[in-house]
């Protein structure tokens, strides 16, 4: 049984749909505070469970007869390593959990102010095996309403993100759940492997905003606001602290040069050059128009 968390993020929600249209139907369960909604966007077939990471008396029926776990950080905030991530680690191992797919960020692997080097950590020493697949800015997020950053596009024709002059490294999702896939039905090929997942290219945001325009038809700029000023727009949006706080740490990073990594791991593991950043705007072109974010 391979059950499946974070059917809202980005990756987890392109895994549901690979595992669902998979030829050979592999037995999988998906676990969620909102099984049913997960039912009314995935369809009624998709096996279902309640989960809540703040009530532990919803993780063992959610967890039976697991032996493979999709995991996404459901809250990134680092009081949540302990409260949240690493009880859940070891309520899955302890269930019978042999292998864990863990979606992290590059850098993980030594940057302690990033919650999951915690949670790495916490996943070597648990006795599963392991897969990280450390990827970079994902391309949805621009598409997330989430990070509202769709929102400052479509209404305002401008990318409001607090990245300075820092280069991305943009990874499309879509990629990223295929590596997964690979991942947890081929478990034996990404034993204890550690995977660096960026797209094929560098992009300042200006050159991101360039590309915006000439797919979309309308002139995107960069707005290049200051910490300060995004933190402003985001509190008035409503947006929760704990992911204000989590942009915030990977907007510095990028402003500082360390969201940039540049890798040919993606096109290794699929076979396939991997997704160009205008490649997504167009696949996506209609997201931006009809302010369908997700």
């Amino acid at each position: 049984m391979i059950v499946v968390t974070g059917p809202t993020g980005n990756v987890g929600a392109e895994l549901i749909r690979l595992l669902a249209a998979h030829d050979d139907q592999p037995d999988f369960r998906v676990i969620s505070r909102h099984p049913q909604a997960v039912n009314e966007q995935f369809g009624e077939h998709i096996s279902t469970a309640l989960v809540d990471f703040d009530d532990r008396s919803t993780w063992d029926p959610a967890l039976a007869g697991i032996k493979k776990l999709f995991l996404l950080y459901p809250l990134p905030h680092p009081r949540t390593v302990k409260t949240r991530m690493t009880p859940f680690v070891d309520a899955a191992v302890a269930a019978g959990c042999e292998h864990i797919v863990y979606v992290s960020v590059p850098g993980a692997d030594h940057l302690k102010v990033v919650p999951h080097y915690g949670v790495e950590r916490h996943i070597e020493a648990s006795g599963a095996h392991h897969t990280f697949l450390r990827a970079s800015y994902f391309m949805q997020n621009l598409v997330r309403a989430i990070s509202t950053h769709g929102v400052d596009i479509a209404d305002n024709s401008e990318i409001f993100i607090p990245a300075g002059n820092g280069k991305t490294s943009f990874v499309d999702s879509r990629d990223v759940a295929a590596v997964a896939l690979d991942a947890l039905l081929n478990s034996a090929k990404h034993l204890d492997a550690a995977y660096v997942l960026s797209g094929p290219e560098r992009l300042h945001m200006d050159q991101a905003a360039e590309i915006l325009s000439e797919v979309l038809g309308v002139h995107i700029r960069y707005a290049k606001p200051s910490m300060l000023q995004f933190w402003v727009r985001m509190k008035k949006r409503g947006m929760p602290l704990d992911v204000l706080f989590f942009m915030t740490i990977v907007y510095t990073l990028t402003r500082t040069g360390r969201n940039e990594p540049l890798t040919d791991t993606l096109p290794e593991l699929l076979g396939r050059p991997a997704t160009s950043f205008r490649q997504f705007a167009e696949d996506y072109h209609d997201r931006w128009l009809t302010r369908s974010w997700t």
